[in-house]
């Protein structure tokens, strides 16, 4: 990792009935993510248990690029729109750097 690249970590919770369905909507994710400037990297990762807490960690060129994509996912950007609807709670979302 460079020294101006951003961890972005998000724990979530999705809705019942939503698990199934959320290859398909990080599909989605991925392709909104595109619109926005310094995406390096999108890992997603499932629940091992019977469970609906999901995590993304994406790897960002900067700072203010991660927070734009936040900002704009915040605020009800419709491209993020099916994404969000899935999701009953955010657990925690925050940046890190190495």
């Amino acid at each position: 990792m460079q020294a101006t690249e951003v961890l972005e970590v998000a724990l979530f919770e999705v809705k019942p009935g939503y698990e199934a369905e959320m290859p398909a909507l990080r599909a989605g994710l991925r392709q909104a993510l595109r619109d926005f400037p310094g995406l390096l990297e999108l890992q997603t990762y499932s629940p091992l248990a019977d469970d609906r807490v999901f995590a993304d960690i994406a790897r960002w060129d900067s700072l203010e690029n991660a927070q734009a994509a936040a900002t704009a996912f915040a605020a009800g950007d419709p491209r993020f729109a099916p994404y969000m609807e899935a999701i009953h709670s955010l657990r925690f979302m925050g940046h890190f750097r190495s």
